[in-house]
């Protein structure tokens, strides 16, 4: 129905949950409040905007947004005025949603829609909320305007308070079986030996699988693996330390935010190896090999979060790699 980029067309899997959503639609029975739950990279956000895109539509049919009509086009340039999204704001320590962002929401929804019948409201990252934002929007929640409808979109549905999730109704979103993400990046022109790997790391989650095919997050992931494995074994010298610092100096902060990512998801691999399911299933039978305290792991993961919350400083890139890894090295020698 038209070219338009926020369309159901645009998003992977979950038809099912779909098709509801746009009867729903279709029907006027939209429910005025709901909590879109799964794991991360899974689509809530894309699936939330899509249905937004519908309701605010002036000519929808079966649930589909005409994708010409004004409303459309304001949707698509990310202008409508009666679309509202509230995000987790991040910190030094932490991703929040504060009280502030909830207040500002409430003001806005006290006053008619604009160009709409009615108002759409995203919150992404509900499980953000502090207690104090939760409460606050509890208000709303219990007493809605008429004319808005909220979608609380979140990967912990339990950190969400008892009583918020009892005044919305939640669509659960399952993991994609990893058959399905392997067809979709062979479509997408990634290498079938790549795909297969990544279909089965990404966790379900379609949204893990393209970074990890797109932004090198594959390769780095491995590479990670194999510094671990060098550092626990006592192997890692100050010569390679210095090396990758200079390599790593070239890169984004994101790509270094990700790279001690990968690191802390595989201790944590390694602290619960037999006891929870793994981030890297297939690294299980190398991560049983590395024999390393858990006394020393939990130093190494503390280590990483310091290193994360002093990355979104103004912190030198290289000199902050050099530091975090010769910490490790520290940690496991001593």
């Amino acid at each position: 129905m038209g070219n338009y980029k926020l369309g159901w067309q645009n998003i992977f899997g979950h038809e099912t949950k779909i098709e509801r959503l746009k009867k729903n639609i279709a029907e006027n029975k939209f429910p005025h409040a709901l909590i879109f739950s799964g794991i991360e990279g899974i689509g809530k956000k894309k699936i939330a905007t899509a249905c937004a895109a519908a309701l605010l539509c002036e000519n929808p049919e079966n649930g589909e947004p005409c994708g010409v009509c004004p409303n459309c086009k304001l949707m698509a340039g990310g202008s409508h005025p009666d679309f509202y999204i509230v995000a987790p704001e991040e910190t030094k320590t932490r991703r929040n949603i504060k009280i502030g962002q909830i207040r500002a929401l409430q003001n806005e929804v006290a006053l008619r829609p604009i160009n709409s019948d009615v108002r759409v409201v995203i919150i992404d990252g509900a499980e953000f909320m502090n207690g104090a934002a939760a409460n606050c929007l509890l208000k709303t929640l219990e007493e809605p305007p008429g004319q808005t409808i909220f979608i609380l979109t979140t990967a912990n549905r339990a950190g969400l308070l008892m009583t918020v999730r009892s005044r919305c109704v939640t669509i659960n979103f399952d993991r994609l079986p990893e058959e399905k993400i392997f067809s979709e990046l062979i479509d997408r022109e990634i290498e079938p030996d790549k795909a297969k790997k990544i279909s089965v790391i990404a966790g379900g989650s379609f949204g893990r699988a393209l970074n990890l095919a797109e932004s090198g997050g594959y390769e780095i992931r491995e590479e990670v693996l194999n510094l671990i494995e060098k550092i626990c074994a006592e192997e890692f010298t100050n010569e390679d330390i210095f090396t990758k610092g200079a390599q790593i100096s070239d890169w984004s902060r994101e790509n270094f935010f990700d790279f001690v990512n990968h690191f802390q998801k595989i201790f944590r691999d390694i602290f619960l190896l037999d006891q929870s399911e793994l981030y890297n299933p297939d690294f299980k039978d190398r991560l049983s090999k590395i024999k390393i305290s858990e006394k020393r792991l939990s130093a190494m993961i503390a280590e990483g979060v310091t290193v994360q919350r002093r990355l979104k400083s103004n912190a030198n890139l290289r000199l902050l790699a050099e530091a975090y890894l010769m910490k490790l090295k520290q940690i496991v020698k001593n």
